[in-house]
């Protein structure tokens, strides 16, 4: 079948198999689409892919693309579980830059515990054996979902690579988290890792997705607002709390990365939204009690 030139996957097979114990395999073969498969469980299985092979031994998502010589070996032991998509899709046709990473080198993807996309797997199985009204579409949204999220996985996003850091790295967040009021620089920090702040830098980029100047400001911004939540004064006061030192640095970063004035957050946190949330502690420094406006336009 031909791409969708609407933007949109087009869904042109599903299955969620068991094979048998027994050594049984698929391929070697070409696909003229997309594969995108999610194995539940680990085991023996063996995705052996232009004679590269990998050992499917933990829950993972494999992805292949068309015309790329490959084949599975399952496990002799036992039976293996795998629900697979077979589509098309024209951003990934036309390469699209956001597909850039998924497009590259990655085949398969390591599943995490309660994943978003096996979970979406599951569905989109569910939603093509009962086939109700604009089942079709639902597959189609379900996979560009899953697709979307796949893609950022590869790409290292800081949501996904939170997960797995390198100690070093874990441990440099740590020591910013517990030295956030103090006038902290990235050369100390990386020397706390046992790196130069060249490697450091780097390295941590390569983990986290984005600059440890940009983390410790977006830690520091956290702090500020929780502190802006629980009305613990003003923005002056606020400033140093948070470890800017300067009220109007603070400002300026605050307004330039969140799109409003630190002003207009204390106001929002008057509002319904807040009005009875609790501060916990978070060692994870996760989004709850987080209001983010999406499209500053709506009030």
């Amino acid at each position: 079948m031909l791409p969708n030139q609407s933007g949109s996957p087009i869904v042109n097979s599903i299955g969620d198999i068991i094979v048998q114990a027994g050594g049984h395999h698929v391929g070697p073969r070409t696909i003229i689409d997309y594969e995108l498969v999610y194995f539940p469980e680990g085991s023996g299985t063996l995705y052996d892919i232009q004679g590269i092979q990998h050992r499917l031994s933990a829950p993972c998502f494999v992805f292949t693309q068309p015309d790329t010589v490959h084949r599975y070996l399952f496990d002799r032991d036992r039976n293996v579980r795998h629900l697979f998509v077979h589509f098309d899709y024209d951003l990934l046709r036309e390469k699209d830059p956001r597909f850039s990473a998924l497009l590259s080198t990655i085949h398969v993807v390591p599943a995490a515990p309660g994943s978003l996309i096996g979970a979406i797997m599951h569905q989109i199985v569910v939603v093509a054996n009962h086939q109700s009204h604009h089942w079709r579409r639902r597959l189609s949204s379900l996979l560009t979902t899953a697709i979307e999220e796949l893609a950022a996985y590869a790409d290292k996003t800081p949501e996904f690579a939170m997960s797995s850091y390198p100690v070093q790295i874990a441990n440099s967040i740590a020591y910013m988290e517990e030295h956030l009021t103090e006038p902290i620089t990235i050369e100390h920090i990386a020397h706390q890792s046992g790196w130069s702040h060249a490697h450091f830098t780097r390295m941590f980029v390569e983990a986290v997705g984005m600059s440890p100047k940009r983390m410790l400001l977006e830690r520091r911004l956290h702090r500020a607002e929780e502190l802006m939540m629980k009305g613990a004064g003003t923005v002056k006061q606020i400033s140093y709390l948070a470890g800017f030192g300067d009220e109007h640095h603070f400002s300026k970063m605050y307004k330039r990365i969140r799109g409003i004035t630190a002003t207009e957050y204390i106001e929002r946190c008057k509002g319904p939204i807040f009005r009875h949330t609790a501060i916990g502690a978070d060692p994870d420094r996760t989004f709850v009690n987080r209001h983010i406006v999406v499209n500053p336009d709506i009030k």
